[in-house]
This record gives structure tokens, C-alpha cells and sequence, in this order.
């Protein structure tokens, strides 16, 4: 696995779980299916945007790649030009 990718994995995970947290503890005095729902949403919302940054982490790394690829491209071409 890419080391973007984990990290991507890693920061999308403890977003979400912030996330969660956040819309869940909001109903906890109101316990129940408030709080059943809170969960649930803030889970949802949590899992879009956490899924958002590990796609961007994943981005990063095909960047990376290209842009090496493109470097030993270019260091191999220009000995046979000169």
C-alpha cells in the first residue's frame, strides 16, 4: 500500500470519527432515537468528507508517480540528444 494512501486512510478515519463524535454528543441528553439519528447522520456526513481526503491523498500519490515518471523520462532522453 502507498504511504499517501495510509495516510489518507488514517486523517479520512479520525475526520469522520470527530465528526460523529461531535453530532453525537450534541443528543446525548436527549438520548433515544435522537441520539440514534444524530449518530447516523454525523456518520454519514463523517464517511463523505473522510472518503473526500483519502481521495485526495490517493491523487497526491499518481501525482507523484507521474511526475517521477515524467523525471526518468526526461534523464533518459537527454543523453541520447546530446
Amino acid at each position: 500500500m502507498n504511504k499517501h494512501l495510509l495516510q489518507g486512510w488514517v486523517c479520512g478515519g479520525i475526520f469522520a470519527a470527530v465528526i460523529t463524535w461531535v453530532a453525537a454528543s450534541d443528543a446525548i441528553a436527549e438520548g433515544g432515537f435522537a441520539l440514534l439519528a444524530s449518530a447516523v447522520f454525523g456518520l454519514a456526513a463523517g464517511l463523505c468528507i473522510g472518503g473526500l481526503i483519502a481521495a485526495n491523498f490517493a491523487m497526491l500519490a499518481v501525482e507523484e508517480k507521474e511526475k517521477k515518471e515524467a523525471v526518468a523520462q526526461e534523464a533518459a532522453e537527454a543523453p541520447a540528444a546530446a
